[in-house]
């Protein structure tokens, strides 16, 4: 029984993260041109290497979605998926422990657009692990399985982007109306 559990979420992480990485790559090619501004913004790395970063960044995440969701060279894949989500939370921790959080988080979203925070880090991280079981179980698994495992990624993913959605909304600063004051 857990075996095929972990088998399941194996594909589940797969696709889940694969559609991450696809649409994380999409979002960053419609806004290429201020892609190299935002990794700047990080102020991580020496000022010659944003411009290769910003270059590479959108093909990687692509390359790595398109392998994830195909099943090719699962286990490279999933090692540097993991590896790239977790650069990601480190910068983004880093920036926040520097109180640099006001930045743009840099996920190209513009109607979702955020700057830094915890949730963020947080985010990526669990995004990392739900990535781990793909690293051990690099096999298919059984073809009656198979829909459970893209199904419940389908479902990672859209709850992913419902958080996202949740992060993004504005946190009002405001004290909660006294209804006794309205009458």
């Amino acid at each position: 029984m857990l075996d095929t559990l972990f088998v399941i979420a194996a594909l589940a992480g797969r696709i889940c993260i694969g559609l991450v990485f696809l649409l994380a790559a999409i979002q960053k090619m419609r806004h290429w041109r201020v892609l190299e501004g935002v990794i700047s913004n990080y102020r991580l790395l020496p000022a010659r290497l944003v411009k290769p970063a910003a270059l590479l960044l959108p093909p990687t995440e692509l390359v790595l979605g398109l392998m994830l969701l195909s099943g090719l060279a699962v286990w490279a894949a999933a090692i540097s998926g993991i590896v790239l989500l977790l650069i990601f939370a480190g910068a983004m921790a880093i920036n926040i422990g520097r109180g640099r959080s006001h930045i743009d988080c840099g996920c190209h979203q513009s109607f979702l657009r955020q700057t830094l925070k915890p949730v963020l880090v947080a985010r990526n991280l669990a995004l990392a692990a739900i990535l781990a079981p793909a690293v051990i179980m690099t096999a298919g698994p059984m073809p009656v399985l198979r829909p459970v495992g893209f199904g419940a990624g389908l479902a990672f993913f859209l709850l992913y982007l419902v958080i996202n959605a949740l992060a993004a909304l504005p946190i009002l600063d405001q004290p909660p109306i006294d209804a006794g004051a309205l009458s």
